[in-house]
């Protein structure tokens, strides 16, 4: 059953050029998961895998293509709707002859609900998501309570949910949104700042925000039993 209705995106097409075009025509069928509705295995889809992580929102494919390389007994699931940026990703994928990436088109929401079991994800990597800044677009966030439980019942114990934007309005409704979440614990050590950073290395969103002086906001946390359970 579908929910959650409101866009959270908009697609933009009019940059895509020549060689985008033709990734998409000749390339995405070796790359793409369609969307079915039923959850697939991910031992089948990505066989050998030893861990399973989705990047929501994946840009032209920096941030996955440097990690999928960097870590290539984890299988990783691209989420991006943006046509031109999807037709690079693929283009890397070609030239890199990376093996444990899969893309999708599809709305994240669709993706998650129809086609991602629960507790199969090691890792939600969702990097600088449009923040829709004006005060009547604020229902299009993606990451909102019901994105964030969908998230949740998907992370096995131990996953993570690592969200970075620079948007400060953005970033205090999403920690808001996370402590209030039982099931969620706050990670904030240096071996996991180190961590956020060489995820974040590759973005270009990273490098603008870095050249323009904006802050960046990085939360990490941690899927555990939940907290009010630990604390009897």
């Amino acid at each position: 059953k579908k929910q959650y209705r409101v866009k959270t995106y908009a697609r933009r097409e009019s940059r895509i050029t020549p060689a985008q075009k033709k990734a998409l025509a000749e390339l995405l069928s070796l790359y793409e998961l369609p969307l079915t509705d039923s959850p697939i295995h991910v031992s089948e889809v990505f066989p050998g895998a030893s861990r399973f992580a989705i990047e929501i929102g994946f840009g032209d494919g920096e941030t996955l293509i440097h990690r999928a390389q960097q870590n290539k007994t984890t299988a990783y699931l691209g989420i991006e709707v943006y046509r031109p940026g999807v037709g690079k990703c693929l283009l890397r994928l070609h030239k890199y002859n990376v093996k444990n990436v899969r893309v999708s088109t599809n709305d994240a929401r669709d993706v998650l609900l129809q086609q991602v079991p629960s507790n199969a994800v090691n890792e939600f990597i969702i990097l600088f998501p449009d923040p829709w800044p004006k005060l009547r677009h604020r229902k299009r966030r993606l990451v909102n309570s019901e994105f964030v439980e969908l998230c949740v019942d998907r992370l096995a114990i131990g996953g993570t949910i690592l969200f970075v934007t620079d948007s400060s309005d953005y970033a205090q409704q999403v920690l808001e949104i996370l402590e209030k979440n039982p099931n969620l614990a706050s990670m904030k050590s240096e071996q996991d700042a180190a961590e956020v950073q060489d995820k974040l290395q590759q973005t270009r969103y990273a490098r603008k925000a870095s050249q323009s002086g904006s802050q960046m906001f990085e939360l990490l946390y941690t899927r555990s039993a939940s907290r009010s359970a630990q604390n009897h």
